[in-house]
């Protein structure tokens, strides 16, 4: 009896210790965040995950648990290789967890859950994006690590099971149930009330401290239970009222608008560049400009420097930049066709006013899955990765897009054109067709690199569209689709800030526009200058009604940002703030509450 209860605490205690080395591993492998750290939150890592390690080692353990209380009813070979085969294989799955969610953090910066599950609709497309990660060192650590846990899981099946001998079955099943029952308190997480919640390991203000201590299986299996149902709201912080009331004060209208385009019915090309970052205008790697050309814009523009981008992905943002409509915290829209159907579509407003409708896009829609979303849009001509015939990365770099755009545009039939363009280039892995500035292999040069090629793509194009008949008039509205992490700024609202330029023929003066707004009001915005109603678009300001208020909103991954008078970054998680001081931020913590609150409730009741 007691070589089976020692091999029950033996096998219990080999997945903790799997799972204190994943820890090391993320900590050694983001040593940039980890040498940030001080000693008390590297032991508050340790310690508050500690219990999440326990919860997980406790699931893995059930089975074999009740497999050793039966194991006298069992042919001793059977036995043998049933804990074997399960142990391995659990160790298998559990190896490609921990060393996926390495890089996914290193990308997406929060640890791997369902999200990238949705990109294996396009498997190609989704191995070329990862192409500048480590993939060489992933795939050693994950070799050696399935290696040595292998041995390790060997010698304790093999060699303790070998020699056990037939005891009775009475009372050693009473036992055995007893430590089954026993793993109830490590799944529960102690005996609080409360059962163990992602929330329960968070315990600093520290972001990367806080992910550093969860359990990478325990959050993704976590995830994929969660994603089956998503009936309930669980940003539920006020009553209807105050929700109500909040929002009449953040959508106000009704004041006088200023006027920037001078045509009734112009042209509209809206050109949305991938990874464009407010904080790369006028950045310089080794003393020269990134976006030179965007950086001369800026003064012969109308330039928006407080824009903020919906979300921390692109396939979030596409339905705000289109539809005006707020960004998910976990899921993009556009993954629920049930919904998206719902909601109104810039491109298919525009139809409805006389306006022919055009997408580019260089890439695979799959990849994003935009194809259900595109259609849903209206488009009348829809220009995809296929239509461009070569390709670098992902697909069609951007000069090539920009050319065909231009081709397309020399045939206009006398209605007024929407056209809208998503870039590609300066999408990881940042593969662009000339050399770039920088001989260097990082990714964040590379990143550079893409953008300085982006940046002369648009200078070529601008160039030679001011050359056409249309230039004269067409407003050009260009946008970046989302942020970046690099370069890096303390202010962690900075990574979501997007810059946005108005120019064209239509564009007659330059000037700055400071007030503050979402990516996803350039829906109304637009809708002003023409004259036409914004109501479809409710959840869209007009940023140039002196009455509307200024604010920006983004979500992350179960959190968001609030900018206004005060800058907020609010975890929902462990329902703590990651920027913003308590007792000074008070009404804008209301307000992203309020937000956060209510879009999600919208989506819902879609």
């Amino acid at each position: 009896m007691r070589e089976r209860l020692r091999f029950l605490l033996l096998y219990y205690c080999f997945w903790v210790v799997v799972f204190l080395f994943a820890r090391i591993l993320f900590l050694t492998y983001h040593i940039d965040e980890t040498k940030d750290l001080t000693l008390e939150l590297l032991f508050g890592i340790f310690y508050f995950g500690f219990k999440m390690d326990l919860a997980m080692a406790a699931y893995y353990s059930i089975f074999p648990f009740l497999w050793v209380t039966f194991s006298n009813f069992l042919n001793k070979s059977v036995f043998q290789n049933t804990i074997f085969s399960y142990t391995f294989i659990l160790l298998t799955i559990t190896n490609f967890i921990v060393v996926s969610d390495l890089e996914v953090y290193n990308i997406w910066n929060f640890r791997l859950d369902s999200t990238p599950l949705k990109f294996l609709n396009s498997p190609k497309a989704a191995y070329i994006s990862l192409k500048n990660s480590p993939i060489l060192r992933l795939l050693i650590s994950y070799i050696f690590i399935l290696a040595v846990g292998s041995i390790v899981v060997y010698r304790i099946v093999a060699n303790k099971i070998y020699d056990w001998k037939r005891i009775k079955n009475f009372p050693f099943i009473i036992y055995g149930l007893l430590m089954c029952a026993l793993l109830i308190l490590p799944l529960r997480g102690g005996w609080g009330k409360t059962p163990l919640r992602q929330s329960t390991v968070y315990f600093s203000k520290n972001a990367f401290a806080n992910a550093s201590a969860l359990n990478a299986p325990w959050v993704f299996f976590s995830s994929l239970l969660k994603k089956a149902s998503i009936k309930d709201n669980p940003y539920i912080f006020y009553p209807r009222e105050m929700v109500e009331r909040t929002l009449d004060s953040l959508f106000a209208k009704g004041g006088t608008r200023t006027q920037l385009v001078n045509h009734k019915k112009p042209h509209i090309l809206l050109i949305s560049v991938e990874n464009l970052s407010a904080n790369v205008l006028d950045f310089h790697y080794n003393g020269e400009a990134v976006t030179p050309f965007l950086n001369e814009l800026k003064g012969k523009s109308v330039y928006f420097p407080e824009v903020y981008a919906a979300s921390d992905r692109t396939d979030k943002n596409v339905v705000s930049l289109l539809s005006g409509y707020p960004a998910l915290p976990k899921q993009a829209l556009i993954e629920f066709s049930e919904k998206i159907d719902k909601i109104e579509n810039l491109s298919s407003f525009l139809s409805k006013n006389g306006y022919a409708t055009h997408f580019y896009y260089g890439g695979e829609p799959d990849f994003l899955g935009l194809r259900s979303y595109l259609f849903e849009g209206d488009f009348e001509k829809i220009s995809l990765k296929d239509d461009f015939g070569a390709s670098t990365g992902l697909g069609a770099p951007d000069s090539l897009v920009y050319a065909r755009v231009l081709a397309d545009l020399k045939n206009l039939n006398g209605r007024p054109v929407y056209t809208s363009v998503f870039s590609l280039s300066t999408h990881e892995p940042y593969s662009i067709p000339v050399l770039g500035k920088w001989n260097e292999n990082s990714s964040q040069v590379q990143y550079y690199n893409s953008l300085n090629y982006a940046d002369m793509s648009l200078k070529n194009f601008l160039e030679e569209a001011q050359k056409e008949d249309w230039w004269k008039n067409t407003l050009v509205i260009i946008i970046g689709n989302r942020g970046h992490k690099w370069p890096e700024k303390e202010d962690k609202t900075a990574a979501f800030r997007v810059p946005m330029f108005w120019t064209g023929g239509v564009i007659k003066d330059s000037r700055v526009i400071h007030k503050v707004m979402n990516q996803s009001d350039l829906c109304a915005t637009v809708l002003g200058q023409l004259s036409l109603s914004d109501s479809p678009f409710k959840w869209s300001k007009n940023v140039l009604d002196s009455r509307t208020p200024g604010w920006g909103f983004y979500v992350f991954n179960d959190g968001f940002g609030y900018i206004g008078k005060e800058k907020v970054v609010y975890d929902n998680v462990g329902r703590i703030l990651l920027q913003g001081e308590q007792g000074l931020i008070t009404k804008s913590l209301d307000r992203g509450k309020v937000l956060m609150q209510a879009t999600y409730q919208d989506f819902l009741n879609l």
